[in-house]
C-alpha cells in the first residue's frame, strides 16, 4: 500500500468510528442534528465539486498553451486540485467529530476540575498565582493572547503552503494526526469531563483584565446547556470547542511544528510561536497544567501511531519520494 493510501486508510477509519459512534449514541442523547447541517454539507460538497471540475478544466484547456499567464493558470489550477483533494477527506472527519464532542459532553459524569486542580498543586502549579503574574504584565498577556488565537490561522496556512508545494502527502499526513489524535482526546473528555481553570477558580476581573474578556470562558455556557439534560439543537457550524481535558491547542501546536519539521524556514519560528502558545492555554485558554501535560502526552502519542503505521520508525522513509498527488 502506498505512503498517501496508508494515511487515507486512517482517516477514513477514524471518520467512519466517529460516525457508528455518533449514529448509536444520537438516540439516547438530548441532542438532536439540526437539519441545516445536511444542507450545509450538500453545499461544501457542491462546492468542492465545482473546484475540482474548474481546475481539471483549466488544465485540460490550457494543456498545450505555453504564454506565461496560461502557465500560472495551470499551476493554480493544479494547486487547487490538491486542496479540493485533501479538504474533502478532512471535513467529513471535522463533521463527524463534532457531533461526538457534543455528545461526550451532553453527560452527567461529574466534573473533574477539582482532580485537575489538586494534580496542579501536587506538582508545584498554582494557576490563579501564574494568571495574576501573567496579568501584571500587559505586554506579556498581549503576546500570550496573540499566541494563543494564532493557531487556527497556523493549521489555514498549513493546509495552502502544502497544496501550494503540491505536497499532498505532507497535507495528509497533519490530517492523519488530527485524526488520531482526535481518538485520544475523545477518550479522555467523555472519561474526564472538565470546565477550565476559569470555571472552577472564578477569580475576580481584575486579575485577568489584561487578558480577552471571554478568557477560558467562552465555551461554558454552551458546556452548561448540555450537560443541564434539556433538549439540544445542535449545527456544527455554530460548534464551540468543549475540549478542556486534555488541551487539543496543546496536541494541537505541538503537531503543527512536527510536520513542519522538514520546512527549515517556518519550523523555528512557528516552534518558539507555539511554545508561547502553549503558555498561553493557561491564562488565555483557562486551562489547567494538567490539561495541558494530558494534551503534549496525546500529541507524542498520536505522532508515534501515526509514525508506526507509515513505517517511519522500520525503515527509511523520503517524505519528498511519496506520491504528491491524492
Amino acid at each position: 500500500m502506498g505512503a498517501n493510501r496508508r494515511l487515507v486508510s486512517i482517516i477514513v477509519a477514524v471518520t467512519v468510528l466517529f460516525a457508528a459512534i455518533d449514529v448509536v449514541w444520537l438516540p439516547f442523547s438530548v441532542i438532536s442534528l439540526d437539519p441545516r447541517n445536511f444542507g450545509h454539507l450538500a453545499k461544501a460538497a457542491s462546492a468542492a465539486l465545482a473546484a475540482y471540475l474548474i481546475g481539471r478544466l483549466v488544465l485540460y484547456r490550457l494543456r498545450d498553451e505555453r504564454s506565461w499567464a496560461a502557465g500560472a493558470m495551470r499551476w493554480a489550477a493544479d494547486r487547487l486540485i490538491v486542496l479540493v483533494a485533501v479538504s474533502t477527506i478532512f471535513l467529513p472527519l471535522g463533521f463527524v467529530s463534532a457531533i461526538f464532542m457534543y455528545l461526550a459532553s451532553a453527560t452527567q459524569v461529574p466534573l473533574v476540575d477539582g482532580k485537575l486542580a489538586a494534580l496542579d498543586a501536587a506538582l508545584g502549579f498554582d494557576w490563579r498565582s501564574f494568571l495574576e503574574t501573567t496579568n501584571g504584565s500587559p505586554p506579556v498577556a498581549w503576546a500570550l493572547v496573540i499566541a494563543y488565537h494564532s493557531l487556527t490561522p497556523q493549521v489555514i496556512a498549513l493546509f495552502l503552503l502544502y497544496s501550494a508545494a503540491r505536497r499532498a502527502d505532507k497535507a495528509l499526513e497533519f490530517v492523519a494526526l488530527l485524526a488520531v489524535s482526535s481518538v485520544f482526546t475523545g477518550l479522555l473528555m467523555a472519561m474526564f469531563p472538565a470546565a477550565g481553570a476559569y470555571a472552577y477558580f472564578d477569580p475576580p476581573p481584575e486579575t485577568f483584565d489584561a487578558f480577552t474578556a471571554q478568557a477560558g470562558m467562552w465555551h461554558y455556557s454552551e458546556l452548561l446547556r448540555l450537560r443541564s439534560g434539556d433538549n439540544f439543537n445542535l449545527f456544527v457550524g455554530n460548534a464551540q470547542g468543549l475540549v478542556t481535558f486534555p488541551s487539543y491547542h496543546t496536541a494541537l501546536g505541538i503537531m503543527v511544528v512536527y510536520s513542519l519539521r522538514s520546512v527549515r524556514w517556518a519550523a523555528g519560528p512557528i516552534a518558539v510561536l507555539n511554545a508561547v502558545m502553549i503558555i498561553g492555554t493557561l491564562p488565555e485558554g483557562g486551562h489547567h497544567l494538567s490539561d495541558v501535560i494530558a494534551g503534549a502526552m496525546v500529541a507524542v502519542v498520536s505522532i508515534l501511531v501515526v509514525r508506526a503505521v507509515m513505517g517511519l520508525g522500520r525503515e527509511r522513509y523520503r517524505p519528498e519520494q511519496a506520491a504528491t498527488t491524492l
